[in-house]
């Protein structure tokens, strides 16, 4: 389902969009997988964000390949916050991570929370 008016860079918003898995996060999800019509999606947040601030969260295309490397990714940082992690090791993968925000966007959408908690559906079953 689309609403508009057209929000960043011309995008249409998207409604009924869910986040599966997040990568990056500062005062909110800035980066991950969501779901959108029953695909998966990159998302990241709009260029003109501000922290503390709502923000748009950008959809942009990808392949079912790329996302199963997104959920690989988001399991092992995971493996990382709950052993404590290699400090080293974590920094060589966060920096080796994959991002798609030069992919096509399909439009934008704002991530459903409140006092800076946001819902992360389990779509693996495995949390």
């Amino acid at each position: 389902m689309h609403h508009d008016p057209a929000g960043p860079h011309g995008l249409p918003q998207l409604v009924g969009v869910q986040i599966v898995e997040v990568l990056d996060f500062y005062d909110g999800p800035l980066d991950g997988l969501a779901r959108y019509e029953g695909r998966e999606y990159w998302f990241s947040a709009g260029p003109d964000w501000v922290p503390a601030q709502p923000r748009p969260l950008i959809l942009h295309v990808i392949t079912a390949e790329q996302a199963d490397q997104v959920r690989a990714q988001a399991r092992q940082f995971m493996a990382f916050a709950a052993d404590g992690g290699n400090g080293d090791a974590w920094e060589r993968a966060w920096e080796a991570r994959s991002t798609y925000e030069q992919e096509a966007s399909i439009g934008w959408f704002m991530a459903a929370g409140a006092s800076g908690r946001y819902a992360v559906v389990d779509v693996d079953g495995d949390r």
